[in-house]
């Protein structure tokens, strides 16, 4: 018997060896796979639970505050206006196909900052040019969301304006309304400041909207207006 299992030892070892390294080889091409997912951070709601949780602690504060924030939703292409987190104002995300635009993800990413920033307050806003007629109507909406007498509100219609946050992120919203540029010479210096801060990773995205939906977007986008982004898959 002793014979016999010396005789077939030769093959056992070297299926033994196969699998050995098979098993080596098999971890090493796992290997650069798990490496490369560990630098993927997971969008929120998508993968990890804990950044899901974290973005919904963020609105739920927001939300407690009873003051009106500004909501990017990028999966469902959509820009809201919450207040103690009920909608007040929504329009559509659309892409202007004439403007130089950065892509939606690209401005999640960047707003986000890896997943470690879901919040912004708004630092600035530029009107390149606008008309000076609104209807009251109009203005009785705008002022229900903002909390405004209707007649302290100003009554431009813009034609042109930006939004802009920290981190070089900015929209660039125009209208189908004609407008009269409120400064040539500071429109020139703010353009010249985006081009040279676009070599070095701005983030702009060029937003086509509705006159009427942009004078409410205009007038409640003061500096300090918080700013959630739901950057989605």
């Amino acid at each position: 018997m002793s014979i016999n299992l010396w005789k077939y030892r030769f093959p056992f070892l070297a299926v033994v060896l196969l699998a050995i390294v098979a098993g080596c080889r098999s971890k090493d091409s796992a290997a650069p796979a798990t490496a490369t997912a560990s630098h993927k951070t997971p969008r929120p709601g998508q993968n990890d639970p804990a950044e899901e949780y974290c973005l919904l602690q963020t609105e739920l504060k927001l939300a407690k505050e009873k003051k009106t924030y500004l909501v990017i939703d990028i999966p469902n292409r959509e820009i809201l206006l919450k207040l103690g987190g009920v909608v007040v104002w929504n329009d559509p995300i659309i892409i202007d196909s004439v403007g130089e635009s950065d892509s939606l993800s690209k401005f999640a990413d960047k707003f986000t900052d890896g997943n470690k920033v879901f919040i912004r307050p708004v630092i600035d806003k530029h009107l390149y040019a606008a008309s000076d007629k609104s209807s009251d109507s109009v203005l009785k909406i705008v002022s229900e969301v903002v909390r405004a007498k209707i007649d302290l509100m100003q009554r431009v219609v813009p034609e042109r304006f930006e939004i802009l946050w920290g981190n070089d992120l900015l929209f660039d919203i125009r209208t189908e309304v004609p407008g009269k540029p409120r400064s040539k010479f500071k429109n020139t210096v703010v353009e010249l400041q985006h081009a040279l801060q676009r070599p070095f990773g701005e983030a702009h995205v060029v937003l086509r909207m509705n006159a009427d939906q942009a004078i409410t977007l205009y007038r409640v986008a003061e500096r300090g207006l918080p700013t959630l982004i739901y950057p989605g898959p």
